[in-house]
């Protein structure tokens, strides 16, 4: 074979760099569809909410996470047919009685969420009162019909044998995601914890982890099992995904 067959022509090499630039692009954004913003903070406003929508769809992250409160807002800044989901943080600390819970779950549906997360009564398991969990989580199930339904489990107030447990019981009440934990009561996800979840859950559900700040925390959660990641700084993380896919 000659030299000149050996020679790659510039346009070759601008077309293959092009490719590999989408390539990268394509993948940063399927990166960032596992991201979903945490906009739960106590004094989170309408007018914020809506710029966050707004970045949210341009950037294609998987959803946003509100209170009860800024749910309709939030489905009608997105829009019927966003690719965005709406997820309704219902029952933050875990405690309200199911009739509550359920009320709650009822009415973010009426409101237009496409998940609930809905905290477990950690009262309950510490006492170990798991006909009450069983009964909570199958009523929740069957409220939540069409919309997804997670539970979040609080971990790190857990045992690794509450926390267990916990996760096979869900998984028996037909739940399809776990939450390992909100960002109340530490970072959000424990690698140890996030293991344990695994294990318990055998492939049953899928996890959601909170408490991605980087880009390498968010790879580390997902290398974990994590299929969905929970962060405050989501749209912060896309941008440095897609910035350094672009280069």
């Amino acid at each position: 074979m000659d030299e000149e067959n050996l020679t790659i022509a510039p346009h070759e090499m601008q077309e293959f760099g092009e490719f590999k630039r989408q390539k990268r692009v394509t993948e940063a954004r399927a990166v960032i569809r596992k991201l979903e913003l945490n906009f739960t903070q106590a004094q989170a406003e309408r007018t914020a909410l809506r710029r966050s929508a707004n970045d949210a769809e341009k950037l294609g992250i998987g959803g946003i996470c509100v209170q009860p409160y800024l749910v309709k807002s939030c489905a009608e800044y997105l829009g019927a047919d966003s690719s965005v989901a709406v997820v309704a943080c219902l029952s933050s600390g875990g405690g309200d009685v199911t009739d509550i819970k359920v009320k709650q779950l009822k009415r973010a549906i009426k409101d237009g969420a496409d998940v609930a997360e809905v905290t477990v009564c950690v009262a309950a398991v510490k006492e170990g009162s798991w006909g009450y969990v069983r009964r909570e989580l199958k009523k929740l199930r069957k409220t939540a019909k069409k919309i997804a339904l997670r539970i979040n489990v609080e971990a790190p107030l857990l045992t690794s044998q509450e926390l267990s447990k916990l996760c096979s019981l869900a998984c028996e009440c037909g739940i399809a995601c776990i939450r390992t934990a909100s960002d109340g009561f530490g970072s959000g996800a424990d690698e140890e914890d996030l293991k344990i979840i695994k294990a318990a859950l055998k492939d049953r559900a899928a996890v959601k982890a909170d408490g991605a700040d980087a880009i390498g925390r968010m790879a580390t959660l997902t290398d974990l099992g994590a299929s969905v990641v929970g962060s405050s700084a989501a749209l912060t993380l896309a941008l440095s995904l897609l910035a350094a896919a672009e280069k």
